[in-house]
């Protein structure tokens, strides 16, 4: 569904003189917003305090923050996504935040144990082959290729060697002047949140040479923006400053000037979001899953909304099936249809 919205996008009328043909041509979107229908068609505890998701195939990867019941990383098999069944779970402690998976490898960023690294290539039995200590508090991991960039909050952004997973190794790191909470890699640049800083925003790194990241650019507004995402020109992020709480839309054009194009604030609390398709899903901690046209960056619109409780933070979309981790009801997942 790349546009959900009726659009009439020509009404090209020929005249062919001498023949006298019309031919009117009336090319549409034949599915409006009106006809949107966001549907929850399953649900599953985790354990207590759902945190993160990716899913990968039939298998959801969930961090779930309330060891040890299951806690952890928990494996769901969600190849029905009506009937969503635990498959493992691997708690050891510590407070996982974020994950990513690369092949049969989850990486799991832990504020209390720093970067874990575990083999799930038996789904049913996923083990941890490594460990990255590094300041301990690591808050985000984005793994490309055979590198790990994370988000250490005290060493802010650390690019690791992870060719071999069992054997990470230090590369390079970028120092902010706050505490760094989360990334998001797009191309050669890591856009990264510069948390509690004397001027909270968003540090914009050169990774071109992994062995030497170099300031690229910066937004310092008075905001305290929090987990952003990245798709062509925009990047989206919440605020989480005192009293804000909006998704803030962000030309990125130009690392060096970045400014804001659009605001979408319906009163909440935004924790996360993914945007593909002229469509951003978000994450709302008090307003649940909004579903937002973002076709025209200036203007966002709700077209879809689920609220039911609980606190949503983040999320992941596979085709029209969308996974919310929700603090309070788990695993939720819902078909937009």
């Amino acid at each position: 569904m790349s546009t959900r919205r009726l659009q009439i996008l020509a009404g090209i009328t020929l005249l062919v003189i001498g023949v006298g043909v019309l031919l009117t041509f009336i090319l549409y979107n034949p599915q409006p917003a009106s006809d949107l229908e966001l549907t929850k068609i399953g649900q599953i505890d985790t354990g207590g305090r759902t945190a993160d998701v990716k899913v990968v195939g039939d298998i959801a990867f969930v961090v779930d923050q309330n060891e040890p019941t299951p806690g952890g990383l928990v494996l769901i098999n969600v190849s029905d996504p009506s009937s969503p069944s635990e498959l493992s779970s691997l708690h050891d402690g510590g407070w996982p935040q974020r994950l990513d998976v690369d092949g049969n490898i989850v990486y799991v960023a832990d504020a209390q144990e720093g970067l874990e690294i575990i083999d799930v290539s038996d789904p049913m039995n996923p083990v941890e082959i490594a460990q990255y200590t590094g300041s301990g508090e690591v808050y985000d991991v984005q793994v490309i290729g055979d590198l790990a960039y994370i988000a250490d909050w005290n060493n802010g952004l650390v690019i690791l060697n992870v060719t071999d997973p069992s054997s990470p190794s230090y590369l390079s790191s970028y120092g902010i002047t706050g505490a760094c909470p989360h990334l998001h890699i797009a191309g050669n640049l890591a856009f990264v949140i510069d948390h509690r800083a004397t001027s909270s925003g968003l540090k914009v790194v050169n990774i071109s040479d992994p062995l030497n990241p170099v300031n690229a650019g910066g937004y310092m507004p008075d905001d305290d923006l929090w987990n952003p995402f990245v798709l062509g020109n925009y990047l989206y992020v919440g605020n989480h400053e005192l009293g804000g709480g909006e998704l803030q839309i962000l030309n990125v054009t130009d690392p060096s000037d970045i400014t804001q194009v659009g605001l979408f604030d319906e009163g909440g609390s935004v924790f996360g979001v993914h945007v593909e398709d002229g469509i951003a899903y978000v994450a709302d901690a008090q307003r649940g899953l909004q579903i937002v046209d973002v076709n025209d960056p200036q203007n966002p619109e709700l077209l879809r909304s689920f609220y039911d409780g609980g606190q949503a933070v983040n999320l992941a979309v596979v085709d029209d099936i969308i996974y919310v981790a929700d603090r309070g009801g788990g695993l939720e997942i819902f078909q937009l249809s």
